[in-house]
């Protein structure tokens, strides 16, 4: 057997990989990259050499693993899809929404190239989606079955049991052990591995002594009272899928409960309101607590659109929640920004991970009273805002992933989705826990043998 990385770089970034049997090709994700835009945002496609493959599965819809599906589609035309119901549903919003970015992208960057793909090849295409629920096994082949286990990191996510040549190979998507407000920790198994290919997201990120997220959220919600009751607007740039869901079931929880007191104005996306209607539609489908909770009807909350953005007034006691979490230039929480940072009394809080190279990281290594640019196009904000930075991940720790690999005791461990820091601290770890396990950080482009 053997496993090709089709991403680009050693990054997160446009996850796609190649598994190879003795009779069957199957392909793991397909994945769009958030900084770059064009060809450089794709996996590297030209690696299969022409000759397709034989079936695909896609573990969850967030960009970086959803967002080039239509030309892995074009790869090898008739393959089916594979992936869970709540899956579905998300990766249709994602999509469309990815096109209609692309579109506009097109006019300012004067790029003639996008969009890579359209809204009617997305609709044609999803005539080749196969639902598959979770324990169910599925054929991916002649010789390769595959098998969806929940992974806690957002509705529908999965980790991919594969069986090939006799063989049990363990990709684990994006993942989380812990529970979530909204989401219920992964279900993993953890018998009889051969082969783990696992993310490292988190590899470079430490967790301090005695924190854990039940004390994290107790943290953040006692910072957004504060800000809440100096009178300020707070700004939380959120990712559209999952962290705004998982935010509206924390808002909602604390309200009932009297952690947070006093009322206040809540904003979302647009983008955000049609992710959180399917999960609101898909409730009972796929594995999550508060199963009956309609989050879209939990609290009162206004949906402010692209359009909109630039003219919507800052007003105090008010929590925009809206994407992006990145605040990559054009979104929601990048053109608010101006309003929010150079206000003394405002709050930014960030509840997530952040790129070091995106505007967002670079906000959040910016001192009070620091320049700091968030879009070429415009001049630099002087950031006089408080801000706050909390660990609500929907990603697993470090430490957890390493418990995982020691429980699984894999032959051999394969290493992806991670910088450069979070993998090469695994490379170092695993093998002080679990001396039997041959460790491999695969090069993207060159085939390994497994």
């Amino acid at each position: 057997m053997k496993f090709t990385n089709l991403t680009r770089a050693e990054e997160i970034g446009a996850n796609c990989y190649l598994l190879e049997s003795a009779k069957s090709r199957v392909l793991l994700d397909a994945g769009m990259h958030p900084r770059e835009t064009g060809k450089l945002a794709t996996p590297d496609f030209s690696l299969l050499g022409g000759r397709g493959f034989d079936a695909m599965v896609l573990t969850h819809a967030h960009q970086d693993h959803v967002g080039c599906l239509p030309l892995a589609m074009r790869e090898s035309p008739g393959a089916p899809v594979f992936m869970t119901e709540a899956t579905a549903g998300l990766s249709e919003v994602m999509l469309h929404n990815s096109v209609s970015v692309m579109m506009r992208q097109r006019d300012e960057l004067a790029a003639p190239d996008l969009p890579l793909f359209s809204h009617r090849e997305i609709e044609t295409g999803m005539d080749r989606w196969q639902i598959a629920r979770l324990s169910e096994r599925f054929g991916l082949g002649e010789d390769v079955t595959g098998e969806f286990f929940d992974a806690g990191h957002i509705l529908g996510s999965t980790g991919l049991l594969l069986r090939a040549e006799g063989k049990r190979v363990f990709y684990t998507g994006d993942v989380n052990f812990e529970d979530q407000t909204l989401m219920r920790g992964a279900n993993f198994p953890a018998d009889d591995i051969d082969v783990l290919v696992m993310e490292t997201t988190r590899g470079d990120s430490p967790v301090p002594d005695g924190m854990t997220r039940k004390t994290e959220e107790q943290r953040f919600l006692s910072t957004l009272q504060g800000a809440l009751e100096a009178g300020g607007p707070v700004l939380i740039p959120v990712f559209a899928l999952g962290k705004t869901q998982e935010l509206l079931a924390l808002l909602y929880e604390a309200r009932k409960s009297g952690a947070l007191r006093g009322g206040f104005g809540l904003y979302v996306g647009g983008l955000s309101a049609k992710v959180t209607a399917v999960t609101d539609r898909l409730r009972g489908k796929a594995p999550r607590r508060h199963g009956d909770l309609k989050l879209a009807e939990c609290l009162p909350m206004e949906v402010v659109g692209g359009r909109d953005i630039a003219q919507l007034p800052v007003l105090p006691r008010t929590v925009y929640a809206i994407s992006s979490g990145m605040m990559t230039e054009n979104t929601l929480s990048n053109v608010l920004a101006p309003k929010i940072l150079e206000n003394p009394e405002a709050h930014c809080m960030f509840v997530g991970y952040s790129d070091p190279k995106s505007p967002a990281g670079r906000l959040r290594a910016a001192r009070e009273g620091d320049e700091v640019s968030l879009d070429p196009r415009r001049r630099p904000l002087r950031r006089r805002c408080k801000l706050d930075e909390f660990t609500l991940s929907a990603h697993a720790t470090r430490d957890g992933l390493l418990d995982y690999v020691k429980r699984a005791r894999p032959k051999k461990l394969l290493l992806v989705h991670g910088d450069p820091p979070a993998v090469a601290w695994f490379a170092r770890e695993v093998p002080r826990v679990c001396p039997q396990t041959e460790v491999i950080v695969p090069v993207p482009g060159v085939p390994v043998e497994i």
